[in-house]
């Protein structure tokens, strides 16, 4: 209802005097019901669907793109001094032998190449959780465009005092230069003018994403949504508990111990986040943040060299690339989207969590929602654990990070690639042994290694890289014959790929 009445927040608009558990009940329920009602009545959505970009991300984004314009060409001869020294040398002779030998100015124009093409990701979860406000998987399926979080805070009726939107607020104000909410809650015209959080997958993580932040990762598609990605050199909301904000209330159970220990000497407040286009300025920081030497003994080197040996830059077979720790899970440059993109053309395919989503019904219904969404649609192996915590409580973890496969149903419904029928028949036959484990109990870690071996053979698939295809934008995947997996368009809009 609030959202109607030219977005006054839900506090001035009902329950004036009203107290105690009855008027907490009345500011809860009576906006709900009357913003159900009206829509009802005029034929229109409680929540109506935001402009692609409103004018404030519009403008926004033009202030970020001059400033990282200014700031990449300022900082590229040092990005290729830095990319000609001795020790980066050393070291990418020691990980990265067929590349050790390029020029700087080589493997600056890969790292660019790489980084207009490399996933970017966004994980939701199959239900609602406590911490982060996010779309579910089933609620995705019926909407027009994707939405932020702080938008589906009041779809939800969510308090944003609460969880991890304080912290992601004060990034958002912080780091890209999003306006303060004029009262303490925000009006629906307002949220629209936030960012979707996205991970730029240049490790080339099998999830995609952090295969804790959800069980569904959605891919966007770079060329739709290049006008609105807005890049810092490392997670916003970690950078903000740790440097930007030390002091302020951590989310949940999250404790400082948790946190990493972060050079924040690496990502001074004044540095300009970065675009598709321009982003030379991102590279070293992103390389240097994670490295405190007075904490840790990791480096700037330790942090490229695990780039690129999980990059496709280092002309590395997906197969071959090593495990990824835990601690560098969450070294990507966090592209997010400053925009509201449609549904379904912005996304380009879908990622399910196979440890968590495997022979459940939630993973069916994502099953359904791609199909009638023409996603393409694959399978991670991610921790290969469904039932792990939050990620920095193990920081022991090692993730093997290059286990895809295709979901055969989705590439015969959604596609005009062949696949076999035994790929069908035996994914179909797995499936039904894990829906009768899980209605017995809960799956261990062992079940998720046996369904996954009886299928990956078949099915496997890598992440597209800078060089994999001649039209790298309308590709999906790369099977593990170095074919490429691409979308292309039918009579019928069909996407179409081979594995």
């Amino acid at each position: 209802w609030s959202l109607w009445l030219k977005a006054v927040p839900i506090s001035e608009v009902c329950c004036v005097g009203a107290t105690g558990a009855i008027g907490a009940m009345a500011r809860w329920l009576l906006p709900a019901l009357l913003g159900a009602l009206l829509g009802s009545v005029l034929g229109l959505e409680p929540f109506p669907t935001p402009p692609e970009q409103t004018a404030e991300q519009i403008s926004n984004f033009q202030r970020i793109r001059a400033r990282a314009r200014d700031a990449s060409l300022a900082a590229t001869p040092q990005v290729l001094a830095y990319f000609d020294s001795q020790p980066f040398r050393g070291m990418l002779k020691d990980c990265c032998p067929k590349i050790a030998e390029l020029p700087a100015e080589e493997l600056l124009r890969r790292y660019r190449a790489e980084a207009q093409v490399a996933e970017l990701a966004h994980a939701l979860p199959a239900q609602m959780k406590d911490i982060f406000s996010d779309v579910t998987v089933k609620e995705v399926g019926d909407m027009s465009w994707f939405p932020n979080e702080f938008q589906v805070a009041l779809i939800h009726h969510r308090n944003l005092s609460e969880g991890a939107s304080p912290v992601n607020d004060a990034a958002q104000k912080d780091v890209f230069g999003c306006k303060p909410f004029a009262e303490r809650e925000p009006t629906w015209s307002e949220v629209a003018n936030r960012l979707i959080y996205i991970a730029h997958n240049m490790r080339r993580l099998d999830s995609g994403s952090e295969p804790f932040f959800g069980d569904f990762t959605v891919v966007f598609n770079s060329t739709h949504v290049k006008d609105s990605v807005v890049i810092a050199p490392y997670d916003t909301g970690l950078y903000e508990m740790v440097c930007f904000n030390p002091h302020m209330k951590l989310p949940g159970t999250l404790n400082r111990s948790m946190l990493p220990p972060l050079n924040c000497s690496a990502w001074p407040k004044s540095l300009p986040v970065g675009t598709l286009e321009y982003l030379d300025h991102l590279i070293l920081p992103n390389l240097a943040a994670a490295a405190n030497s007075t904490t840790t003994n990791r480096t700037m080197l330790d942090s490229a060299r695990d780039l690129y040996l999980r990059s496709s830059m280092s002309e590395i077979d997906y197969q071959d690339v090593p495990a990824l720790g835990m601690q560098n899970l969450g070294d990507y440059l966090e592209s997010d989207i400053l925009a509201n993109p449609r549904l379904p053309e912005a996304v380009k395919f879908g990622i399910g969590s196979f440890p968590t989503l495997f022979g459940t019904q939630d993973g069916r219904d994502m099953q359904a929602i791609a199909k009638r969404l023409h996603w393409p649609l694959f399978w991670s192996f991610g921790t290969g654990n469904p039932s792990m915590e939050d990620p920095h409580m193990t920081v022991d973890l090692k993730l093997p990070g290059n286990l895809r496969i295709a979901d055969p149903e989705n590439i015969l419904m959604t596609t005009n690639a062949t696949v076999s029928s035994s790929a069908s028949e035996t994914f179909e036959k797995v499936w039904q042994e894990a829906v009768e484990v899980r209605a017995k109990r809960n799956a261990t870690k062992e079940d998720v290694h046996k369904w996954w071996h009886a299928l990956e053979d078949q099915l496997r698939a890598a992440p597209i890289s800078w060089k994999s295809c001649a039209s790298v934008h309308d590709c999906v995947g790369v099977d593990f014959t170095g074919d490429c997996i691409c979308v292309s368009k039918s009579k019928v809009e069909r996407i179409a790929f081979t594995v």
